[in-house]
């Protein structure tokens, strides 16, 4: 390999790196926002108002970036089809769960992502598990247990939501991967939006009470922030480290991203962490660190 093409792939990773960190300083910030929304609003109605926020700003970048032609590439079609699907059922699990549980445990286990990325995506076909990775998947798994059976052996319903989302989330993100391939991080988000807004609308319609106009404007800062910030900055952020870097070291890299929602969670919102919590986290962090470590 000639020296450009070792200084271009180096370029590549610092910027995949640059996005993955700035995604999670961002993430870890998702379930504090969204559940000062959830709890007003109720679930549905608190991500459907912030894709709106989110469609609305995406829909301008969109046009101001002039990716209307990426609209016609069929390619790509079945991957945005499908990456509307589970990245919508991914936050509508989300926000249901922050319904039932603390942002703590939501942050926690979105992070057993990395647990299913791997046993899903990260290895080869007919590739048997090596001593660090099988030590890091049960780790993992050993974190999950305490922190989703802090007492006895009942799931909660809202701690359940959420490691359904996580085990969805390496499959939207690897159509995700495949979307970037043909389109913009732009359309990506700007289609998925679209797509799921009305169907969530409904759901929200007939499951929820309907808020006022009164209840929305008490919350606009946090429907913003999770909107612009999250379902926007964010989004674009963890498309672009997906295009170019391994789906694993991305999520290896957005291990930050629960200790810093346990700190501000307690912070903000003074939920304390719970020993459960604490206990469960560190075998859950250091397993996705064994987990997406290379292995000569």
């Amino acid at each position: 390999m000639n020296a450009p093409s070792v200084l271009k792939i180096s370029s590549q990773q610092r910027k995949g790196e640059f996005f993955a960190l700035g995604l999670t300083l961002i993430e870890a910030w998702f379930p504090i926002f969204a559940s000062f929304t959830v709890s007003t609003l109720g679930p549905l109605h608190a991500y459907t108002y912030s894709l709106v926020v989110a469609s609305s700003i995406l829909l301008g970048l969109w046009l101001y970036r002039k990716r209307t032609a990426e609209i016609l590439k069929r390619e790509a079609y079945f991957s945005l089809l499908m990456v509307s699907l589970l990245i919508s059922s991914v936050f509508a699990l989300v926000f249901l769960g922050l319904n039932y549980t603390s942002a703590n445990n939501v942050a926690i286990i979105l992070f057993l992502q990395i647990l299913f990325a791997y046993l899903f995506l990260g290895r080869k076909q007919g590739e048997t598990l090596n001593l660090p990775h099988t030590l890091g998947v049960i780790l993992m798994t050993l974190g999950a247990v305490l922190v989703l059976f802090p007492k006895n052996f009942s799931l909660h319903i809202g701690d359940g939501l959420v490691l359904l989302a996580a085990i969805i989330a390496p499959i939207a993100n690897l159509y995700q991967k495949r979307a970037r391939q043909h389109v913009s991080s732009e359309t990506i988000l700007l289609v998925r939006s679209l797509l799921a807004l009305p169907v969530l609308y409904l759901l929200a319609l007939y499951f929820e009470p309907t808020p006022s106009w009164h209840m929305i404007q008490t919350q606009w800062i946090w429907l913003l922030l999770t909107g612009g910030l999250v379902f926007v900055v964010s989004k674009i952020f963890w498309v672009e480290a997906l295009h170019l870097l391994p789906i694993t070291k991305v999520n290896a890299l957005f291990a930050l991203a629960p200790l810093l929602t346990i700190g501000l969670s307690y912070w903000i919102l003074n939920q304390a962490p719970t020993l459960s919590q604490l206990a469960g986290a560190l075998p859950i962090l250091f397993g996705g660190y064994l987990i997406t470590r290379r292995v000569n």
